[in-house]
């Protein structure tokens, strides 16, 4: 289910935003989160992207982390 809402919510994303937010997942602006290897993101998919987040972060944490990107990147409607 946390993958089907993180997949939903990527696809809703313009291929530019959606480069913007994985490069917010590389940055370290999350207390107690490591960021994401920009080489495990550089090329993936939107599937892939989220694969990584779930097993980067676990279920709830991939989905605290990307409300949290997305509202740096000023899309409240998407978070």
């Amino acid at each position: 289910m946390v993958d089907e809402l993180l997949l939903g919510t990527l696809d809703d994303l313009g291929k530019g935003d959606f480069q913007v937010f994985k490069g917010y997942l590389n940055q370290n602006n999350l207390a107690g989160v490591e960021p994401i290897a920009v080489s495990k993101l550089e090329d993936a998919s939107r599937i892939e992207t989220v694969s990584q987040m779930t097993r980067s972060y676990g279920g709830e944490m991939a989905v605290k982390r990307a409300v949290e990107v997305l509202k740096k990147m000023s899309n409240m409607k998407a978070a």
